[in-house]
């Protein structure tokens, strides 16, 4: 499938670590009932995966150049976030006030804003061609 990029690969990769010690670093937090470290974690974990996302986004664009508004790399997120998550859970390593149904709960809440991003984004691909609307094309 020519939309999985090596781009895409690196920032799953990359999704994956951030995932990993975002997860080391809120549980550590949860289970010493440190809020500042369950804030500064989340707010990390954020602006790293947000920026890895632009990065990998920017260069998955000149390699590839589809119209895809970031709807793969979000989806990728989602997934290697939730597949982390649970892996987390199931290998004991979540703090014990840490609840698995959370996980659903984020998964959930998360999927829903994923399908308002899917939705705008095939309203959006239908419009317009590399990009450009389809109205302004042919004049």
């Amino acid at each position: 499938m020519k939309t999985i990029t090596p781009y895409l690969l690196k920032f799953a990769l990359s999704a994956a670590v951030l995932t990993l010690i975002f997860r080391f670093c809120l549980s550590h937090g949860i289970q010493n009932q440190s809020w500042l470290t369950i804030i500064l974690s989340s707010l990390l974990y954020f602006a790293t995966i947000f920026s890895a996302g632009w990065y990998f986004g920017k260069k998955d664009h000149e390699h590839l150049p589809i119209f895809d508004i970031g709807f793969r790399f979000h989806f990728t997120n989602y997934v290697v976030y939730n597949i982390i998550s649970l892996l987390w859970f199931e290998l004991g390593f979540a703090s014990i006030y840490e609840r698995k149904s959370t996980i659903a709960v984020i998964a959930v809440n998360w999927g829903i804003f994923l399908l308002l991003h899917a939705v705008f984004y095939f309203w959006i691909r239908k419009r317009t061609i590399n990009g450009m609307d389809k109205e302004d094309l042919f004049e």
